[in-house]
């Protein structure tokens, strides 16, 4: 099995995705980002629509770096992010 890279504190991680769409002439980007440094980790999702961004910073649970970690899926991971900004 292999690991990823270890940061001087242990474990790192660090994922982005971005999708964009146009919606009424509007464009709009989202961004869905997760970071882990060695024992904490936050979920991040920043959505900017005509130059206005939004964010919202939530801290990882231990179930989700745990999930994480072993590299499985993590169902809703970013719903109680999404939830705040709209």
């Amino acid at each position: 099995m292999l690991l990823p890279p270890t940061h001087r504190n242990g474990y790192s991680y660090t994922s982005e995705q971005q999708h964009s769409e146009y919606n009424n002439g509007k464009k709009r980007i989202k961004t869905q980002r997760v970071v882990i440094r060695g024992k904490k980790g936050y979920k991040q999702v920043s959505v900017v629509v005509n130059g206005k961004r939004k964010t919202s910073k939530k801290k990882l649970t231990a179930k989700e770096m745990a999930c994480i970690r072993r590299c499985e899926y993590v169902p809703d991971l970013f719903m109680s992010c999404e939830s705040c900004i709209h």
